[in-house]
């Protein structure tokens, strides 16, 4: 299967010597460096070294075997033409491949490798048309970037988890991904010269027809100045408020200078003079044919008919509020993440990042099987940090409350378990403050965990056996020393011109040391001249940014 693919490609290389089960097979799987890597090779095994008809090794070797039907190979009685005998696949391929003088030990191992493989392999001509979309996909990707990763992200478009497992692999690729904007957003995800710009049709309450809409009154008129050139040009129909709201929390308005706190008022119902009620009004009146003294003198100066909108007031939302907003139309965090800040603390406070849970490679044993192994490991005890963001509460066959909690950071999410016995002690800390007016939950709650780690079918999930508090911000453990890690080949002009302007942000009594090491292994370390706040988390995050993911950055 995937193994065999590891072989092939480092017998390719001439990392692995080239071996045949049996040199009588050499003319078969010669091309492929010894390994079974077509459907076609296993049938013409079947055939010459097991004595089956063409027609048998069709029917009864290549489909079961794809479809994996282990029974039907093992246990169901055949007639076979060759022979004359009434027996089951696999005894058929053992007895005629003895038949033939081939050692019983080597047909059992091909058979074994035969079952291994099957779900991966495709017939010949299937590999060569899969290896050609995969080269042109990765022409793609090399030459123009922007464009696939707009296309991928297209084409899960609705599907939240492929999105968010994209983005973030994009992310880490040095690709912005933008969020909605009202002047530059197409239907879909779209290529821009700062990155990929998030689609109309992405936004919850938006959708495709809207987004059509609003890209076919931009190729009417123009670009839209602002909400109310928007409100008034836009048929109230399709732009409803509840899609203008979305538009809005999404982040589609943020270029033309308004907050989404300021743009929200001036569109909310309760308010009597918001602009979604003005623009209805006004195209119900021109619907009817008639003009009124508002469009006679508009353009009059000096008429007392002007339109006056309010200018950018400044004021914005709490940045948790604005990114819970975003989030609920977009389905993940776009312009920013509220953990950013904190991905210092983040990092102090696991072994792992969510995102790590997924990673695996190919490894291959001391007796030449290869198999899947995680980055992260399973049954051992780890810890693990982020953002509570989602909580299902359940109770036992006893009756005993327990929670089913959702943990993510700036990269992934994980499914946290936590039985009756911790959630007793754990459950404040996961219901965070309290508004004393509401009794809802007020601001974001960040923990820290200790459990282990199981995967299955249905998913990764934590056992939990301890729920934290994460401290974001410790005072009483004041650092020294803001140590910035680099290799040499990242020490550049801009980049330190960056960096500067970062640390002269944040001015402390800490110490700024820079380390950089060579390619020969030898560090230079600099003391820079100024100090900073290193516990602020806001600056660890930028430098961290800033240096790239060569870097390190360490507080002593």
């Amino acid at each position: 299967g995937a193994g065999m693919v590891t072989s092939y490609i480092n017998r390719m290389n001439g990392k692995e010597p080239v071996a045949f089960y049996d040199d009588r097979l050499s003319d078969i799987l010669d091309e492929t460096y010894g390994t079974m890597v077509y459907q076609e090779q296993v049938m013409q095994i079947s055939m010459k070294m097991s004595n089956f008809t063409p027609g048998e090794s069709d029917s009864r070797i290549r489909k079961p075997v794809a479809k994996k039907k282990i029974k039907m190979l093992t246990d169901q009685i055949f007639h076979w033409e060759g022979n004359g005998a009434d027996e089951t696949i696999y005894d058929h391929w053992i007895n005629g491949a003895v038949e033939n003088g081939y050692k019983k030990e080597v047909a059992q191992r091909i058979w074994d490798d035969v079952l291994e493989f099957a779900s991966y392999a495709f017939n010949k001509s299937h590999s060569a048309g899969y290896a050609i979309l995969v080269m042109q996909t990765a022409w793609l990707k090399a030459y123009f970037p922007k464009e696939y990763m707009a296309s991928v992200l297209t084409s899960y478009m609705g599907k939240t988890e492929k999105i968010v497992h994209y983005v973030t692999a994009y992310r880490r690729e040095g690709v912005a991904i933008l969020p909605p904007d009202i002047n530059e957003s197409g239907r879909d995800f779209t290529a821009t010269p700062d990155g990929v710009r998030f689609g109309f049709a992405g936004i919850r309450g938006v959708g495709e027809a809207v987004g059509e809409a609003i890209m076919a009154e931009r190729d009417r008129a123009g670009e839209f100045r602002d909400i109310f050139d928007f409100v008034n040009r836009m048929d109230s129909g399709s732009a409803n408020r509840r899609v203008v709201e979305a538009l809005i929390c999404s982040g589609a308005f943020d270029s033309t200078g308004y907050t989404r706190m300021q743009l929200m008022r001036l569109v909310d119902k309760n308010n009597p003079d918001n602009i979604i009620d003005a623009a209805t009004r006004k195209q119900k009146i021109r619907a009817t044919g008639q003009v009124s003294m508002f469009d006679m003198f508009a353009g009059v100066e000096g008429a007392g008919f002007e339109e006056t909108n309010p200018e950018p007031d400044g004021v914005e939302w709490d940045r948790s509020v604005k990114l819970s907003r975003e989030h609920e139309v977009l389905g993940l965090y776009v312009s920013d993440h509220p953990l950013r800040p904190y991905a210092y603390a983040l990092a102090k406070a696991r072994d792992y990042s969510l995102s790590d849970i997924e990673v695996s490679t190919e490894v291959t044993d001391s007796a030449g099987g290869v198999h899947e192994q995680f980055k992260v490991p399973e049954g051992k005890v780890l810890r693990f940090a982020g953002m509570v963001s989602a909580i299902q509460k359940k109770t036992t066959k006893n009756g005993d409350p327990m929670a089913i909690v959702t943990l993510e950071d700036m990269e992934g999410e994980v499914t946290l378990v936590i039985f009756p016995k911790l959630y007793k002690k754990c459950a404040a800390t996961l219901a965070g403050e309290v508004d004393p007016e509401t009794g809802e939950a007020a601001g974001d709650v960040f923990v820290k965990v200790s459990g282990k780690l199981e995967r299955s079918d249905r998913g990764n999930q934590v056992i939990c056996m301890e729920v934290e508090p994460l401290v974001l911000n410790d005072r009483t453990n004041r650092p020294k020393v803001l140590e910035i890690n680099m290799p040499a080949s990242s020490l550049t002009r801009s980049r330190m011109d960056d960096l500067g302007r970062i640390l002269a942000a944040y001015p402390g009594l800490d110490h700024v040391e820079v380390r950089v090491e060579s390619v020969s292994g030898d560090v230079m370390r600099m003391e820079l001249p100024c100090t900073v706040d290193a516990r602020n988390m806001v600056l660890l995050a930028e430098v961290t940014d800033a240096i790239g993911r060569a870097g390190k950055v360490l507080v002593a």
